[in-house]
């Protein structure tokens, strides 16, 4: 037990700068590859923030950097003044556009560009088209979303993927399934008029219920019944022991109506596809519930969450080696090693999701200025987008504060 709260840290730590670095470089080679598929030059694409401590250049000219903070990181466009796409003041000099434009406005080309060489605006990131700038924008996003997809596909195709029909195996007393009359056996064909297949799918409606009442179709001995159940809320612990807050009905599936479905290749990327679908759509209901008021903010996590998670999804094989007397090193490995690259599916989605929201410094806010243009004809105006970007700052640096305030509190929790 000593030994391994020694080295619980440096795992959780290694654990987790592993997942970010992994996720972060999918989505800034998402924007790299579009750029250079489009023609723009790349001038740095970096893994990390501050001083390199690691950098070589390509033979395209693009210096490649792992920097010495590696919370995130940028690719720099030829023109780019930062890593969030402002105009360098050379190229805002030769676009006669003052050096806070976030932008150079593109509508002007023609008579501005006698302030840089041909060449030069056929590389230059701010003279593409708007669609141009905008799919390299988007790729970012999209290459989260692609990553997700190959995760989830893979592991599907390689271990199937558990199922448990929507049968119930048990009712806790007392719980809100008991009061509402649920009993074993019961087969739930639909809960707020949507259809059930699986069992999942009955979480993920309690999941998204804030305690308001579900109307629940059961079949019992032929025939269906219709019950009105209102979910309560209660402490459990997830599937690494920590303490978390969940509405509940209260019943368990039936284990012989358990097993696992198989998937070829192109089945598996299906329900890839379908998973990163569910786990979107669970996530934007989530939020428009903490936005509403139906939901408690504090459920939101960020960076010191991640951290914990990802130690713990790299010990859960070794942790869960009690269950099993001789499980074998490998075996212990292969355990944390799957359960660890599911992890970075959820996060790769979670990220990707972050970044499409629109605000101003995401790249969600960076496609909602290219709407605009595209509608308006021309760029949004050079106040206007310094006025959104600083905005964007305040909100993103609020987030980044508020959940990292309850990452410390619900840390602190548990502990004690």
């Amino acid at each position: 037990m000593e030994l391994q709260s020694l080295i619980i840290l440096p795992i959780t730590i290694a654990a987790f700068l592993a997942l970010l670095m992994i996720i972060v470089f999918v989505h800034e080679y998402g924007h790299f590859s579009m750029a250079r598929l489009l023609g723009v030059r790349v001038d740095i694409f970096s893994i990390g923030f501050g001083k390199p401590i690691l950098q070589w250049v390509d033979r395209k000219g693009t210096q490649w950097r792992i920097a010495a903070l590696p919370l995130g990181g940028y690719v720099k466009f030829f023109g780019d003044l930062n890593a969030i796409s402002q105009a360098s003041p050379d190229v805002a000099a030769k676009t006669s556009g003052p050096a806070t434009t976030q932008f150079p406005r593109p509508g002007d080309a023609d008579e501005i560009a006698h302030g840089m060489t041909a060449k030069e605006r056929a590389v230059c990131f701010h003279f593409k088209p708007v669609w141009a700038r905008a799919a390299i924008v988007a790729a970012g996003p999209i290459a989260n979303f692609i990553l997700a997809i190959a995760i989830f596909a893979a592991l599907f195709a390689a271990f199937g993927r558990p199922y448990s029909e929507p049968v119930v195996g048990s009712v806790l007393t007392p719980s809100a399934a008991q009061e509402a009359g649920v009993l074993p056996g019961d087969r739930i064909l639909a809960v707020n008029g949507r259809s059930i297949q699986k069992f999942r799918q009955i979480q993920d409606a309690v999941l998204l219920s804030s305690g308001d009442p579900m109307g629940v179709l059961v079949l019992r001995s032929g025939a269906e019944v219709e019950l009105t159940i209102v979910p309560t809320r209660a402490e459990k612990e997830d599937r690494y022991g920590n303490p978390i807050e969940v509405w509940q009905l209260g019943i368990g599936g039936d284990p012989n109506a358990y097993g696992f479905e198989k998937y070829g290749f192109f089945g598996a990327i299906r329900e890839g596809v379908n998973e990163l679908w569910r786990v979107l759509s669970v996530t934007t209901r989530f939020l428009g519930k903490i936005i509403a008021g139906k939901e408690d903010a504090k459920q939101l996590g960020g960076p010191i969450k991640m951290a914990q998670y990802a130690g713990q999804s790299a010990m859960s094989g070794f942790d869960q080696a009690g269950n099993n007397q001789n499980p074998g090193f490998g075996t212990m490995l292969k355990a944390s090693l799957v359960d660890f690259i599911s992890l970075a599916a959820f996060v790769s989605v979670s990220i990707g999701f972050l970044n499409i929201l629109p605000v101003p410094v995401l790249d969600g806010g960076h496609l909602l200025y290219y709407a605009y243009e595209a509608i308006a004809g021309r760029p949004l105006g050079a106040r206007a987008q310094a006025v959104g970007f600083r905005v964007g700052i305040v909100l993103l640096a609020s987030l980044m504060f508020f959940v990292t305030w309850n990452d410390i509190n619900n840390l602190i929790s548990s502990i004690s």
